[in-house]
């Protein structure tokens, strides 16, 4: 199948292929968080209150592992819908969405690091700047497809658009509060990631294809 949009050909590549390859990498990144909550060995455990220990010891870890789960699936829900959207992709469309998954296959990475020196200014830093590009990207990319209506489809409203980007400005948004956070010196900046639900609420239900607004 050949795709084209001005003076971008790209042959071969559908978008199948590139749902196909971004699924494939969520669902890698996905699962290789759960590594990251490792149970350390630990002498003379010979009670459940010393098990208990180890697990309340561990407990920055287990919510950094929530918060990193749940934006990777609230980054994949929006990148299904905004590709859901689009009648082909072209060149640009494909480096972006690269460089976004380059981002993805990170959090694991960074989603450890901060579980396991939660205390330390740097460790947030490097977690809340990895969302902090992924947001970047998911926003570029509806923002290249949208432009003049480059790459979408014909039924995708203005409304659904302008929806779409309003979202996608949340866990970026959100990211940069906490990067501020962290740079202050601030403990605890991750938390802030608690107010992405209700700001997505705010931002309203996003349908590409719903009704335009009166």
């Amino acid at each position: 199948m050949t795709g084209t949009a001005g003076d971008h050909q790209v042959y071969g590549v559908t978008k199948a292929r590139i749902e196909a390859l971004t699924d494939g990498i969520f669902a890698f990144a996905m699962t290789l968080l759960v590594t990251t909550l490792e149970i350390p060995e630990v002498s003379g455990v010979t009670h459940s209150t010393d098990v208990a220990r180890i697990i309340i010891e561990n407990i920055p870890g287990f919510l950094h592992y929530v918060i990193a789960f749940a934006a990777l699936a609230g980054f994949w829900v929006g990148h299904h819908m905004q590709f859901h959207a689009l009648r082909f992709v072209d060149r640009t469309m494909i480096w972006l969405n690269i460089s976004l998954l380059l981002f993805v296959a990170l959090v694991p990475f960074s989603a450890d690091l901060v579980g396991d020196y939660s205390d330390i200014a740097l460790s947030s830093l490097i977690f809340e700047t990895n969302l902090f590009v992924i947001g970047g990207f998911m926003y570029v990319q509806w923002l290249y497809a949208t432009e003049g209506r480059r790459l979408v489809d014909s039924h995708v409203t203005d409304a659904g658009i302008a929806a779409g980007l309003r979202r996608n400005l949340v866990l970026p948004g959100i990211s940069l509060v906490g990067i501020l956070l962290a740079l202050s010196g601030v403990g605890g900046s991750t938390f802030v990631y608690l107010a992405v639900p209700p700001l997505l609420v705010l931002a309203g239900s996003w349908n590409p294809q719903g009704p335009n607004p009166p």
